[in-house]
């Protein structure tokens, strides 16, 4: 009978079997792991942040350098990731995450111990190379999450959830991780930090071998970018003289299709201008 407890407790067991279904549980799996790996380094370096810059200088400097990178890039590249397919996006993301961790954890530390100076404070040299490596992190860390959560919407519900939760567990795994390396472990903070520069293999693990494959495969060559109107008429404004010296140049005998590219390249950079402009527009009022 409908309402009954055994046809209630057998839709429960349906959705919970519809839940843990193989494909399912893979999305799933995959998407979390790739929300944790893609945040936990932004975690770690900012549990690091002491050890990376000496007590001397402000350790907002390497709050700084995580984050202002990642914000510009996700203010401009929407407008142009979609010209890399998903498999490119994680191949870099990984590339640029993974230099960055080892450049952090390879610098070399000198000490400058001047009669003026306390001892232990690091050099001008060692921390703009440190804060390069963090620089890298944080561009990787913003790209991922751009690709990412477009990545959702292939996926369903399911992989925005657990994209989420991957990304809220970063904060206590990367800040545990790192006491329990250099605390109950003993190791340095070097070697904890080139131990876990090699945390976003587990990211091509998730995307090309837990992920099921088929959507991922699309890449956003298909992408159609909707444009206004006032955008579409500032475009054709700055192209209109452009395109006039070309119809006269080619009614002189030049070829066609160097006009053509002439055209396409001015209508191209007046794209940029008025995405520039866009993403501008969206920080200053």
């Amino acid at each position: 009978m409908p309402g009954a407890a055994s046809s209630s407790w057998s839709l429960y067991r349906a959705r919970i079997a519809a839940l843990f279904e193989r494909s399912i549980l893979r999305v799933a799996i995959a998407f979390w792991l790739l929300g944790l790996i893609n945040n936990v380094l932004y975690v770690i370096i900012l549990s690091a942040a002491l050890d990376l810059v000496g007590p001397s200088i402000p350790k907002s400097l390497v709050l700084l350098f995580d984050v202002i990178p990642s914000f510009l890039l996700k203010l401009i590249a929407p407008y142009y990731i979609h010209v890399l397919s998903y498999r490119s996006r994680v191949l870099i993301l990984v590339t640029l995450s993974t230099c960055g961790m080892l450049l952090i954890a390879l610098t070399p530390s000198s000490v400058v111990a001047l009669p003026d100076q306390k001892p232990g404070i690091s050099s001008e040299q060692e921390i703009l190379v440190k804060m390069s490596g963090v620089v890298l992190a944080s561009l990787s860390s913003g790209g991922g999450e751009l690709s990412f959560l477009g990545l959702t919407s292939r996926y369903g519900h399911t992989s925005l959830a657990a994209w989420g939760s991957g990304t809220g567990a970063a904060g206590f795994v990367g800040a545990g991780a790192y006491v329990l390396a250099t605390t109950t472990f003993g190791l340095s903070v070097k070697s904890s930090l080139f131990a876990f520069s090699f945390l976003p293999i587990i990211m091509v693990f998730s995307f090309f071998v837990i992920l099921p494959a088929g959507l991922s495969n699309k890449s956003g060559a298909t992408y159609q970018p909707v444009e206004d109107e006032e955008e579409e008429a500032e475009i054709e404004n700055e192209s209109r003289d452009d395109t006039s010296g070309l119809l006269a140049q080619s009614h002189e005998g030049s070829p066609a299709r160097s006009h053509a590219s002439r055209y396409s390249s001015k209508r191209s950079q007046s794209k940029l201008k008025a995405n520039l402009r866009r993403a501008r527009g969206l920080v200053l009022p």
